[in-house]
């Protein structure tokens, strides 16, 4: 059960990072996205702290000074709180570089790119094991959105997701027009770039934002390559035996999925794929 917010907690005042020249801030939202928000794109940090996060891109001499930021960054503790980095009302840095989709699924370009179109949120996560950084025995796996490879991926923290579905509501309070639908990953954004989040919380973080216990959980069925190549093979779309190993003919039913859903036809996995898959099963057609 998701804990309840300290009674003094607040989403930092912030916000930390000027906006001005030399910084990885820019004024408001632009014509290309009609002057607001278009959706919302979590991260991991790929540290152990928030204060980390903090030294790195948060404040006005980060590490990481005039070339990436985000609007918040959310420890793993409610000790270690929330930190602003940006106010909602302009942009921030967060992601672009090698960005091949928008966010809604659709091929970007440079003036959709996620830190023009959506609000980013760092979310304090190691990511997932490595050379230096062990698996812990309660760590997820999940695969990258071309399903060849499979992470173990450390686990968001109760208190965590309590502050995430803090700052979900802080957005949605002021841009009303962001829904359930326009989360997604940096991963989503830049398939054949970025791992982060793949094995988020989604729907546990989003029934919360939006107060809606309902919400479908599209995401954790299909974290790993199997549960896709058995929702591929639910819907007709012939993926080959359902082992787990991505190849040929499971690319092949992904991009036939796409193409009937009408989607970019490009063989990644991504957050839009799983609300198709979720529609195509409401609908019981093809």
């Amino acid at each position: 059960m998701i804990p309840a917010l300290p009674a003094d907690f607040r989403t930092d005042a912030g916000p930390r990072i000027p906006l001005g020249r030399g910084h990885a801030v820019s004024r408001g939202w632009t014509k290309a996205t009609g002057g607001a928000p278009k959706g919302v794109t979590w991260h991991w940090t790929a540290t152990h702290d928030l204060a980390t996060c903090d030294r790195l891109l948060g404040g006005a001499e980060a590490e990481r000074k005039g070339q990436a930021s985000a609007h918040y960054a959310v420890g793993r503790s409610f000790a270690e709180g929330v930190s602003r980095y940006v106010s909602l009302a302009n942009r921030s840095w967060h992601a672009g570089v090698e960005q091949k989709l928008r966010w809604d699924g659709r091929p970007s370009t440079v003036r959709t790119k996620g830190a023009r179109a959506c609000i980013g949120i760092e979310t304090v996560n190691i990511g997932y094991a490595r050379d230096g950084v062990p698996a812990g025995a309660d760590w997820i796996e999940a695969a990258t959105p071309d399903g060849r490879h499979v992470y173990r991926v450390e686990p968001w923290t109760e208190e965590q997701i309590a502050m995430m579905a803090a700052v979900g509501r802080e957005i949605v309070g002021r841009w009303p027009e962001i829904g359930p639908r326009d989360h997604h990953g940096h991963h989503d954004l830049c398939p054949s770039w970025k791992q982060d989040v793949v094995g988020f919380p989604f729907a546990r973080v989003l029934r919360e934002i939006y107060d809606d216990p309902a919400l479908p959980d599209v995401w954790s069925d299909v974290w790993l390559p199997e549960g896709r190549q058995r929702a591929l093979a639910r819907l007709g779309f012939a993926p080959g035996p359902l082992d787990g190993v991505w190849g040929p003919r499971s690319d092949a039913a992904l991009r036939a999925l796409q193409a009937a859903a009408g989607l970019d036809v490009n063989g990644w996995w991504t957050t839009w794929v799983s609300w198709a898959v979720h529609d195509m099963e409401e609908a019981g057609t093809r």
